[in-house]
């Protein structure tokens, strides 16, 4: 399947300021289950590129001139494969052992521990497992879309609601506490008649075989919010151990938060 993107995103400060520095994660990564095709990144300032160590293609925007809107606009063609749900091979030297690390939009509490010990009983590294926990983690965290910044996997559980990176969050806050890797990931999801694609975020496991009897070990992608695999119609930008690794885009450094951000994304399927 081929995807033509066109994805802007505005940012609006209150007042003008006089310089800022954005992270942009808006490149969709090199992957076996997909790969860019004229990609272009279009943006004031100036822009750096670069491979991060999650294998995420990034560019540093450094604007210095007076201003109180940030437009960046991204294009290009993706080739995804019918199901991309699973992984084996992977872009990024970490290891997979990395995404076992907490942070602190992924500690773990004592609830989140005693859902892990539920639904992943013997870390069979079972799909059936994995989507079992998604659906006890959106049974315990309300989908409160809109809301931000994202506060956290303990934040969302003892609130009872979150955003749909702390849904995120609160799985992969399982998986890790029950030795299992897991990674956050940001991309896009694609209608399956190709007529619309908006901003989404999922979880990608380290399983020790694949699917199949005597698969290879590799990662599997799991929609949390929709309780399901996340293969078909799932285009990848960036993942990291949490949203601040691998968010589309982010202030880098100190400096002025923009006041308001407006992304709008259109595909065309071919």
């Amino acid at each position: 399947m081929l995807l033509d993107v066109h994805h802007e995103t505005t940012l609006s400060y209150a007042s003008p300021v006089g310089y800022s520095i954005q992270q942009l994660r808006l490149t969709p990564r090199e992957e076996s289950t997909q790969r860019a095709l004229n990609w272009r990144v279009q943006a004031p300032g100036s822009t750096r590129r670069a491979v991060d160590a999650h294998g995420n293609v990034g560019h540093l925007l450094t604007l210095d001139r007076p201003h109180r809107e940030v437009s960046i606009v991204v294009s290009g063609t993706v080739r995804l494969i019918e199901d991309a749900a699973w992984m084996p091979r992977d872009a990024g030297a970490l290891s997979p052992l990395s995404y076992l690390a907490t942070t602190a939009l992924t500690e773990a509490d004592e609830r989140t521990r005693a859902m892990a010990a539920s639904h992943l009983r013997a870390r069979r590294d079972t799909v059936g497992e994995l989507l079992d926990l998604s659906g006890a983690v959106c049974g315990a965290v309300r989908h409160q879309p809109g809301c931000r910044p994202p506060e956290g996997a303990a934040s969302a559980f003892g609130r009872g609601s979150g955003c749909s990176a702390d849904i995120a969050h609160a799985f992969i806050a399982c998986c890790r506490a029950a030795g299992l890797p897991a990674r956050f990931v940001s991309g896009y999801l694609v209608d399956p008649a190709g007529e619309w694609a908006a901003p989404h975020v999922w979880a990608d496991v380290w399983l020790a075989s694949g699917p199949a009897p005597g698969g290879e070990a590799g990662w599997v992608s799991v929609d949390v919010l929709e309780r399901a695999l996340a293969g078909s119609g799932y285009c990848r930008l960036a993942v990291g151990r949490d949203h601040m690794d691998a968010c589309p885009v982010r202030l880098a450094g100190a400096g002025p938060v923009a006041e308001q951000t407006h992304t709008r994304v259109s595909i065309r399927r071919h």
